[in-house]
């Protein structure tokens, strides 16, 4: 009888240790769970890269250094959103030699019933091809111009996902300045390129203090075909340019996109016109150009001059190559176009080119990108930016990218 009681126990213990493991692993599963659910992640990259431009005979073999480090902090629980980018950048001489600081977006919102949202804060315009108008890593003339992959301060609704999808944006202000290195100039110390504050030392002395100010943006699309494989669209904008003087004037922006896919191949379509319309004085200029000829427009450390009226026309075509070779997979090939034709001043066309791949190992992600253009702040030797250019420099010239980035 003894003996019989001795093995009940020890088999009734036994059962709440298997009970109170198997509790222990249910807890550790939950909790597992839980964290893989969390709504809050944390992450970012660091990016490197080489660069080689045909115009610099004092770099001949090019410049390697790198590019940015950034964090990312998003949130999703469902119905509360948000997200936040700020980037660090560090240059090689061959690449400006300068460093400089900045928020990319910040914003946070609502998620409705219905899908909608509702964004506060500093956050992307829907304007034009969504969320990029390019495929290469330096994206295309609608970049410097102020008019792709843009982050500016308001409020913004999305609706819900659809056949027909529309955005509607109010920004009373631009994205602000940040910080930099003594040889950036502190108005463009920012990641999108905005109307800025001319500066004497690192731009071009104009004395022109414009600023952007209560823009209006929206955008609709219609998703035609199965899983919505063609995308038509037009964008909007109008605003104000506070020319720091006490006079405000407008700004203007239309666009129409096509985004298709044809099984493994893409394509890419945006026109677009732009018109900004200054009240500068004779004096805000520089080289004897008609002061109302031109915007300043910085970012990246840096401001120079836009025609103050212009049409961009992006045509965009990349293929998805199948297979992989080692650890590297998601093999594509593309070509970028874009021109800037100017309608104000005696400017010359600006244009931009890119024939490159992208592909990636895991958390790493790779660019090469063989870039020709003229007339342009990023391809060229011209001062004038995007407006004005030199006679000096009529032809193409090159520059070479090849960009590697750890993201995490």
């Amino acid at each position: 009888m003894k003996m019989k009681t001795m093995t009940g126990l020890c088999a009734a213990l036994a059962g709440i240790a298997v009970l109170a493991s198997g509790h222990v692993y249910a807890q550790q599963v939950e909790s597992a769970q839980e964290e893989a659910a969390s709504p809050l992640t944390i992450g970012g990259a660091i990016r490197f890269n080489y660069g080689h431009k045909s115009w610099d005979k004092d770099r001949r073999s090019g410049f390697v250094g790198l590019d940015t480090a950034r964090l990312d902090v998003n949130y999703d629980d469902g119905r509360m959103i948000g997200s936040a980018q700020y980037r660090y950048n560090n240059y090689p001489k061959g690449q400006g030699d300068y460093w400089q600081h900045f928020l990319r977006h910040a914003w946070g919102g609502v998620r409705f019933d219905d899908k909608s949202e509702l964004h506060v804060g500093l956050d992307s315009n829907p304007f034009g091809l969504l969320p990029f108008a390019s495929i290469n890593f330096y994206e295309s003339i609608a970049f410097y111009a102020g008019f792709e992959d843009k982050y500016d301060l308001g409020v913004k609704y999305i609706s819900s996902p659809g056949p027909v999808e529309w955005q509607l944006a109010f920004f009373p202000r631009d994205g602000g300045s940040y910080g930099g290195g003594s040889n950036t100039a502190g108005a463009s110390n920012r990641y999108s390129y905005n109307i800025v504050k001319d500066d004497d030392e690192q731009g071009y002395g104009t004395g022109q203090t414009d600023s952007e100010r209560n823009t209006l943006v929206g955008r609709v699309v219609w998703n035609v075909g199965p899983e919505g494989r063609h995308q038509f669209g037009f964008s909007g904008l109008t605003g104000e340019i506070d020319n720091g003087r006490g006079t405000d004037t407008r700004r203007h922006a239309g666009a129409v996109h096509y985004r298709g896919n044809y099984g493994r191949v893409n394509v890419m379509l945006q026109s677009m016109r732009y018109s900004y319309r200054t009240a500068h004085g004779p004096e805000q200029t520089y080289g004897g150009l008609d002061p109302n000829s031109f915007v300043l427009v910085g970012g990246f450390g840096y401001p120079f001059p836009v025609a103050s009226k212009g049409d961009i026309h992006i045509a965009n075509i990349s293929y998805d190559l199948p297979g992989r070779i080692g650890p590297f997979s998601g093999f594509k090939v593309y070509n970028d176009y874009s021109v800037l034709k100017k309608r104000s001043g005696a400017y010359r066309d600006s244009v931009q080119n890119v024939t490159g791949m992208s592909f990636g190992a895991g958390k790493w992600s790779f660019y090469a990108d063989l870039m020709m253009g003229k007339h342009h702040p990023y391809l060229s030797p011209d001062l004038g930016g995007l407006a004005a250019t030199s006679s000096a420099h009529q032809g193409f010239t090159r520059r070479i990218n090849l960009q590697a980035g750890y993201y995490f």
